[in-house]
């Protein structure tokens, strides 16, 4: 690991356990172990080290989600795979931050965070979702015109259904924990696919 992403994983964790506005760069020089000198020569300031944070992030996430969905896997698999691994988010927070203590809820808080101070990080999330939602509509069209999908429904917009349930589904995970993930998510994809695919249900 560079010195550089390490002083990101250690102000992602400070980001997510903190909050933006309450962290200092001296929480990620004590966190980071590293001298303050060492955090300014890659870094200006802490809204510089933040943004760089964020691009850190949806690279990963780039890269994790190449590694989930493979182009060999047909679209039932794909759904019921982005469905499943919203519980695997956890997993992806702690890869983020090289450790245990930060959650999936301190994620999406510091994102909605972000959200509100930066709209260039909304504009990267969206430009995210777009790609993803693109990739689904080619996929359920194909499947479509394969007779896997029923001949009514309108797959582009069901990529973007696909996307509000999943991000729908994590928000609510915010609010009330009593949700199991993995569970949820699981039962979210036999509804979708029970009410979009033209299998016979046994």
């Amino acid at each position: 690991m560079s010195g550089k992403e390490k002083i990101i994983k250690a102000a992602l964790k400070i980001f997510m356990i903190k909050g933006y506005a309450a962290s200092s760069m001296s929480d990620v020089v004590v966190e980071a172990q590293l001298s303050k000198g060492a955090i300014y020569y890659h870094f200006k300031n802490k809204k510089d080290l933040f943004l760089q944070c964020i691009d850190f992030m949806f690279e990963e996430y780039e890269r994790w989600k190449l590694e989930t969905y493979s182009d060999s896997i047909d679209v039932k698999e794909i759904l019921q795979t982005y469905l499943g691994s919203l519980a695997m988010i956890h997993e992806f927070v702690g890869h983020l931050t090289g450790t245990e203590e930060t959650n999936i809820d301190d994620f999406y808080k510091l994102m909605m965070e972000g959200f509100s101070k930066f709209p260039e990080i909304k504009e990267k999330h969206n430009t995210t979702n777009e790609s993803i939602m693109k990739r689904f509509n080619e996929l359920l069209k194909i499947a479509q015109e394969d007779g896997v999908i029923k001949p009514e429904l309108d797959c582009s917009f069901l990529g973007f259904m696909i996307i509000a349930i999943a991000e729908g589904t994590i928000v609510y995970h915010m609010l009330s924990k009593e949700i199991d993930l993995e569970i949820v998510g699981n039962k979210l994809f036999k509804t979708l696919w029970t009410g979009i695919s033209t299998e016979k249900v046994k």
